[in-house]
């Protein structure tokens, strides 16, 4: 958990600590949004990868990869 400020062009430093955890990368997209009066920001996934990451641990599914990437609210970043 770290502290922030916005600042005045509405910007926001994420901690170091928190980018290093999780491996944000400069230029790193991110989706935005509000849960109840929290901001949470997230990775966007590219369906490509997401696809290869999903290749034979669902072996035997009749379920799609851009199924699971809905029923897992995954945001596909050309849509």
């Amino acid at each position: 958990m770290g502290e922030t400020t916005i600042d005045e062009r509405g910007r926001v430093l994420i901690p170091q600590e928190i980018r290093e955890t999780l491996a944000l990368k400069p230029n790193q997209k991110l989706i935005v949004e509000t849960r109840g009066n929290e901001i949470v920001l997230r990775s966007v996934i590219h369906v490509e990868k997401f696809s290869k990451e999903l290749k034979g641990c669902i072996h035997g599914s009749k379920l799609k990869p851009l199924q699971l990437k809905e029923i897992w609210g995954i945001v596909h970043a050309h849509h």
